[in-house]
């Protein structure tokens, strides 16, 4: 930096705050008198609002407090005129008894006449009430309103709505014990005929002739004496500040103001607009509040601006309502605007004050903290030049760490896919192949476990040293993760370049590892994609590596594997007959075959090995290695190996019960099977529920469950054999056997594989090893098993060295449980005839 710029920048520290400091303290002030004013024009607005809604709250619950009084108005009425009928009648009923227990020696007729004569003259509720008689049939039998009605049927007679009123009240009143009141629509006396009103009526049995005396009056005629009530009462009522209550009818008319003048006239088309939206309301309540110009308004000809709130009332078609003047809070507000804004004004004048005085001690401050700090820049600018130059080397220093790993110094995944990216692009431009290989040291977990973690971590800082010492000058290798490494080969020629590359990596682990002085062995698998002609996305090819690298582990340990359409396919048969299986168990697809066992000595068919077959709908036969190998990978083989344990038994005891020669079966555990802790307890369970005898029931288990826990297997199988399954060793001779084992584990029977079988008449090493296991069966007491015999000559063979049971094909293949059925009958026959 130049001595000028130094000086600029110096002027800038010290003054610069100060000028900021200045124009930000004028904007603030800015801010604040406009926010003061909005502030203020807000509380206005804010009293205005509050305190209309107040005024509606008020003239909303006067409206309710009027509405309420209304109804219990009309109720009350309707309960007054319920017992004026209701003692009308009784006294009606009481006329009929007493000239009935007078005139008991008379005869019928004569006594009913003297009734209706007694009642038919009488009138009441200012001549709108009569009697009248029904009997049980709705024969009239007196009607002093309609006389020509006597002595005809009115049964069926409906009133304006379709109600049969005879029928329905002579019903209710024998429904509730011979007396009940009614609701119906009747025409009046002094109205034309055809208009009908709603009457409420009383009846009661006259039991002696099985009459109904009845009466009734006009709701209409009540509900008008009510109405001209209220509309007397509401003219005169008052409340608050004069303020009034009015009523509109249907039609709009004004029925009841403090206004004489404004009685029987049309509210303003603004207002009945407003009107007509709230007597539309269909459902709840039918009110609201109306914002209008008001025709009237005291001291104002011209009327004023009003809110009203309005409420119908139902049944009357009328609306009452009740407002307020909006110009009367104005003058209110005027007073409240002007103290309001002094305050304003004022608290703005201390605000702004306090902010002059602030900002000028900040700007004295800011001056001199501006020099103190030129003072020291020149102080901190020889540091900067020296701590400038650390600091690149530490950014290069961490650039370097995160894309590099620390144990083993290799590039890392943060670098990989650059890496490979531009081995793709090197290979394009020299028109030449490359290699993404996908390494991994098996049995990694091991040596951790056996050696610990230090010794681990030491073999894979061993291994990379030796990784990069067979690099060409594009190869690279990077640590993936763990125990995986990637190499990235740019410049191969051809495939057989590539299997070159494999081959010296492989050379590695050829060679001892010597770790803390203890000697290391291991070896890697490897899965190779190529590029371009399997990818030429990174991403891409790394998955694809570790795609062959999966499969070529799953096949063999410490080989390798290049990518191609056949081992894609295959993978993605393998998810097939993952996803397939899921739905196989549910559909019952998977059924279960039984390999007879014969009896060397005998030639007796004892017993059967279950076997489970699956022919897939979609995609044919699977193999049992593969689907069983799917079933544990998926985490279904718990419901296969259960689904098989229950079928096998109940088929065995279907067509072979319990008892002496009953056929026994095997049936195959898979290690994870017994590695589940209640495993022998469910194995008992199923055994009891079904019926079985447990003895009838051999497990069957490979040698590489004893690779797991032995003392877990040891104690699984205990338990078994306590509750009384027979346990198999099968394929014996072919993985990590061991004397011990079958000294330690309470294992009854072995079984010898078929590839021993095989190879039994053409290999003398064969033969003896048979032999072997043989007398190791014997001696330690257990059943010897051979499976795979396909020729008499086997046959002949095994039974020659002392084998006690054999199957396969030779004597038949794997079977239904209806063919084994019939096979198993047929031995008992052959030996029933034979003893």
């Amino acid at each position: 930096m130049t001595p000028l710029n130094d000086r600029k920048l110096l002027n800038i520290i010290r003054y610069a705050p100060a000028v900021f400091i200045t124009l930000f303290a004028v904007v603030v002030n800015v801010i604040l008198i406009q926010s003061n004013r909005i502030e203020s024009e807000e509380k206005i607005e804010f009293i205005r609002e509050n305190l209309i809604e107040q005024q509606k709250q008020v003239i909303q619950d006067q409206i309710k407090q009027i509405a309420d009084q209304i109804d219990r108005q009309k109720s009350q009425t309707e309960k007054t005129l319920q017992k004026q009928i209701y003692d009308r009648v009784y006294e009606a009923h009481k006329i009929a008894s007493n000239i009935y227990e007078r005139n008991r020696n008379k005869p019928t007729e004569e006594v009913m006449k003297m009734i209706t004569e007694a009642l038919r003259p009488i009138r009441f509720n200012h001549g709108r009430g009569y009697f009248f008689i029904y009997d049980s049939n709705g024969i009239n039998v007196m009607h002093s309103l309609f006389p020509q009605l006597e002595g005809h049927s009115v049964w069926n007679t409906k009133d304006v709505r379709g109600t049969l009123i005879v029928q329905e009240h002579i019903a209710r009143m024998q429904a509730a014990g011979g007396e009940a009141f009614y609701r119906w629509w009747y025409s009046k006396p002094d109205v034309d005929a055809k208009e009908q009103f709603e009457k409420i009526g009383f009846g009661k049995l006259f039991e002696p002739y099985g009459w109904y005396v009845g009466t009734g009056d006009y709701i209409v005629d009540v509900e008008s004496d009510i109405k001209m009530q209220v509309v007397e009462w509401l003219q005169f009522f008052r409340y608050g500040d004069n303020d009034y209550v009015f009523i509109i009818d249907e039609e709009g008319t004004i029925v009841s103001h403090p206004e004489p003048s404004m009685v029987n006239t049309h509210v303003s088309d603004e207002l009945g607009s407003q009107l007509a939206e709230i007597r539309a309301k269909k459902d709840g309540d039918r009110s609201g509040f109306t914002h209008y110009m008001a025709k009237y308004m005291p001291g104002a000809p011209n009327g004023g601006e009003k809110i009203s709130y309005l409420k119908m009332i139902d049944g009357w078609d009328w609306t009452i309502g009740t407002g307020f003047y909006v110009q009367r809070f104005e003058a209110y507000l005027a007073d409240n605007v002007s103290a309001l804004e002094e305050s304003n004004r004022a608290e703005l004048k201390r605000v702004v004050l306090a902010s002059l005085v602030s900002t000028l001690i900040i700007i004295a401050l800011s001056l001199k903290l501006g020099r103190a700090i030129g003072d020291r820049f020149n102080r901190f600018q020889e540091r900067i030049g020296k701590d400038f130059n650390e600091l690149k080397q530490i950014k290069d220093k961490l650039k370097y760490l995160a894309e590099h790993d620390s144990l083993t110094d290799l590039p890392n995944r943060l670098l990989l896919n650059g890496i490979i990216h531009s081995g793709i692009d090197y290979a394009h431009h020299n028109r030449c192949f490359g290699a993404v290989m996908l390494l991994d040291v098996d049995d990694f977990k091991k040596i951790n476990d056996l050696y610990g973690h230090s010794a681990g971590d030491k073999l894979l800082k061993t291994v990379s040293r030796k990784f990069e010492s067979i690099l060409g000058p594009h190869d690279t290798v990077s640590r993936f993760g763990g125990d995986e490494f990637i190499f990235c080969f740019p410049d191969l020629s051809d495939d057989r370049a590539a299997r070159e590359k494999v081959l010296a990596i492989q050379r590695v682990f050829e060679d001892k590892f010597i770790i803390d002085g203890k000697v290391l062995t291991t070896n890697c698998s490897i899965g190779v994609a190529m590029f371009p002609s399997d990818d030429t996305d990174p991403e891409a090819l790394i998955r694809k590596a570790d795609v062959v690298l999966y499969k070529s582990k799953a096949h063999h340990k410490g080989s390798a594997m290049f990518y191609s359409n056949d081992v894609n396919e295959e993978i993605q048969l393998d998810y097939m007959i993952e996803e397939e299986l899921r739905k196989a168990l549910k559909e019952e697809e998977i059924k279960v075959l039984y390999q007879p066992q014969i009896d060397v000595q005998s030639g007796k068919n004892i017993g059967v090995e279950a076997l489970a077959r699956w022919n897939s709908k979609r995609l044919g036969p699977i193999s049992p290695i593969k689907f069983i190998a799917a079933a544990e990978d998926i985490g279904v083989i718990h419901e296969l190996g259960y689904f098989v344990f229950r079928k096998a038994c109940e088929d065995i005891l279907s067509i072979s019960p319990n008892g002496h020669d009953a056929m026994g079966v095997s049936i195959n555990i898979s290690p994870k099977q017994l590695m589940e802790p209640s495993f022998p307890e469910t194995l008992l369970e199923v055994t009891q529920k079904i019926g079985i005898d447990i003895s009838r029931v051999t497990l069957e288990i490979t040698e590489n469950v004893l690779l797991e826990d032995l003392n877990m297997v040891a104690e699984r199988l205990n338990s078994m054999k306590a509750y009384g399954f027979g346990l198999s060793l099968d394929d014996f001779g072919t993985g990590y056997s061991s004397l011990s084992y079958l000294n330690t584990l309470p294992i009854t029977e072995i079984k010898i594989d078929r590839s021993f079988t095989d190879k039994i008449l053409v290999s003398e090493q064969t033969r003896t090893l048979v032999k072997a296991i043989i007398a190791i069966g014997s001696s330690c007491k257990m059943t010897v098993v051979a499976e795979g015999v396909e020729t008499m000559e086997q046959f002949n063979a095994l039974s020659e060295h002392g084998c006690d049971v054999v199957q396969g094909y030779y004597f038949a293949p794997p079977l239904t449980i209806e063919s084994i059925s019939e096979i198993f009958c047929s031995s008992l026959q052959s030996g029933s005839e034979s003893n």
